[in-house]
C-alpha cells in the first residue's frame, strides 16, 4: 500500500487530491485540539473574570417592604421597599416580590456597590462552559475541513471532467460512425 512504485492510472489530480486530503487531515488532527485548548481557555478565564467581578461589586442585602404596588396584575409583582447600600446608606425603591408578601416582610435582593438594585448573580460553571467551547471549536474545525475537502473535490472533479472531454474529442470521431463526416 505503501510502496513508491508508480501507478500508471493515477493522474495528476488523483495525486493533489491525496496531497489535499492528508494536508486537510494533518490540519485537523493539529489544528483543532490547539484552537480548542485556546478557546476553552479564553471561555474559563473570561467566566472567571466575570466571577470576581460579581463577587466584588454585587451584594446581597435585606430590604424591607414598604407598602404594596396597587398594581397586583403585573408578574413578578413589585413593591416600594427600603434598604442599606454596602456603604450603609439607606436607598429606596421599586422591587419584585412574590404574590405572598406583605408591607412589613423582609426579601432578599442584590445591589451594586452603590446600592442600585441588580439580578441576582448568575450560576456559573467556568469549566462546563469551557468544554462545551471547546466541542463547539472542534466540531467547527470538522465542518470547516469538511467543507474546504469538499470545494477541493468538486474543483478537482470539473478539472476532471474537462480533460476527460477533451480526451473523447480527440478520440471520439475515431471510434464512432456517427461523428463521421
Amino acid at each position: 500500500m505503501f510502496a513508491r512504485k508508480r501507478n500508471p492510472l493515477l493522474r495528476r489530480s488523483d495525486r493533489i487530491e491525496i496531497v489535499m486530503l492528508v494536508g486537510l487531515f494533518a490540519f485537523f488532527l493539529l489544528g483543532a485540539p490547539i484552537l480548542a485548548w485556546w478557546t476553552a481557555g479564553l471561555s474559563y478565564r473570561s467566566d472567571q473574570r466575570a466571577i470576581a467581578w460579581e463577587r466584588d461589586n454585587l451584594h446581597e442585602v435585606t430590604a424591607v417592604l414598604d407598602r404594596a404596588t396597587a398594581d397586583r396584575q403585573a408578574t413578578p409583582y413589585t413593591a416600594r421597599a427600603s434598604w442599606k447600600a454596602p456603604d450603609g446608606t439607606p436607598r429606596s425603591g421599586s422591587i419584585a416580590v412574590t404574590s405572598g408578601e406583605q408591607p412589613g416582610d423582609t426579601v432578599k435582593i442584590w445591589v451594586n456597590n452603590e446600592g442600585d438594585v441588580r439580578t441576582k448573580p448568575g450560576g456559573r460553571n467556568p469549566v462546563g462552559k469551557a468544554a462545551l467551547v471547546a466541542i463547539v471549536v472542534v466540531a467547527s474545525v470538522a465542518a470547516a475541513t469538511n467543507g474546504l475537502r469538499r470545494l477541493g473535490v468538486a474543483l478537482l472533479d470539473r478539472h476532471r471532467a474537462r480533460a476527460w472531454q477533451r480526451a473523447w474529442s480527440d478520440v471520439g470521431p475515431r471510434w464512432s460512425r456517427d461523428l463521421l463526416p
